[in-house]
């Protein structure tokens, strides 16, 4: 999953071109899948998610199960699913599977923790994302410590920010109900 200073930096980018949708709510959707207390519910995550890290990370969110259950996006919900969008495209984009598979699944997550550390703060001057930002669920806020070399390069990270924020998400949507399943534009 990615940190929820990139989910906030791709959904205040976002809305700077959907300025219709109601920010709160679209911002609540975008931090409530990781504040919730059952991630693999709010993820739509498959319940056999294979046992190397490249399937394992990659099998988190089934962005076609949300659809399932939710068949028109408010706000909220459409704050949600750019979420699952991030989640999804960020462990096919950010991680090569060479990388993903010459670490343990515990060895990962301490380099992709600390990583989350290092771009927080760095997120939060570049893309204006503030404590408030975190009103709703304001246990996810935690400002990070300078930037510093990591597994996620800010080029890399700003590239995905600006990639991310930019898709449209309708068409996305019609493509994933008409393919069944998750795809990647």
């Amino acid at each position: 999953m990615a940190c929820p200073s990139v989910h906030l930096a791709i959904a205040k980018k976002y809305l700077e071109n959907h300025k219709d949708l109601d920010y709160k709510n679209f911002i609540a959707g975008t931090l409530y899948p990781d504040a919730a207390s059952d991630n693999d519910k709010t993820h739509f995550t498959e319940k056999e998610r294979g046992c190397n890290n490249v399937s394992h990370v990659r099998s988190k969110v089934n962005l076609y199960h949300f659809f399932e259950k939710y068949k028109t996006l408010d706000a909220f919900e459409l704050g949600w699913f750019l979420h699952l969008v991030t989640d999804y495209l960020f462990f096919l984009e950010c991680f090569t599977e060479e990388y993903l598979n010459s670490k343990t699944y515990q060895e990962f997550c301490k380099e992709l923790y600390h990583a989350y550390d290092c771009i927080n703060l760095y997120i939060e001057e570049k893309y204006n994302v503030t404590k408030e930002d975190y009103e709703a669920y304001p246990k996810e806020y935690y400002p990070g410590i300078p930037y510093e070399e990591c597994i996620l390069p800010k080029e890399m990270v700003d590239a995905f920010i600006k990639r991310v924020s930019n898709i449209n998400i309708e068409n996305y949507i019609e493509k994933i109900k008409s393919a069944k399943k998750n795809i990647k534009l």
